[in-house]
């Protein structure tokens, strides 16, 4: 089972140069409300973004970066997955894949389609569809 602790982005979407972040750690369930507009799709981009590479809804990888900075976006998910502690950070302008276990990144000595099936396959067990 996939514990989230937290999720945070920047110049992701409409969101600018400052860190959105949602703590789900501060109580045993988490609602998500707000007017059209407000950002709730936007959050569930992001999580699927720091996971899978690419948006919830069908939405290309360039269209994700904030279009007044158009550089530094930046997603990070933090979890547990049986006892254990991950964090997951992806960017655009520059590419940022890195996978943390702990206090320790995961060697990224191979491709990045490696990389992201080491996630999928070794820590999630899971994939996009």
């Amino acid at each position: 089972m996939i514990t989230f602790k937290t999720l945070r982005w920047k110049n992701f979407l409409s969101t600018g140069n400052a860190y959105t972040t949602v703590d789900f750690c501060k109580a045993n369930t988490t609602l998500v409300v707000g007017h059209n507009g407000a950002g709730k799709s936007s959050m569930l981009d992001a999580l699927s973004f720091a996971l899978f590479g690419k948006a919830h809804r069908n939405i290309s990888k360039p269209q994700l970066v904030n279009s007044i900075n158009q550089k530094g976006t930046v997603v990070e998910v933090t979890f547990n997955v049986l006892g254990a502690d991950f964090r997951i950070v992806r960017g655009i302008k520059p590419n940022i894949f890195e996978i943390w276990r702990g206090d320790t990144m995961i060697n990224q000595s191979s491709h990045a389609k490696e990389y992201q099936k080491i996630l999928e396959q070794n820590i999630l067990k899971l994939n996009h569809k």
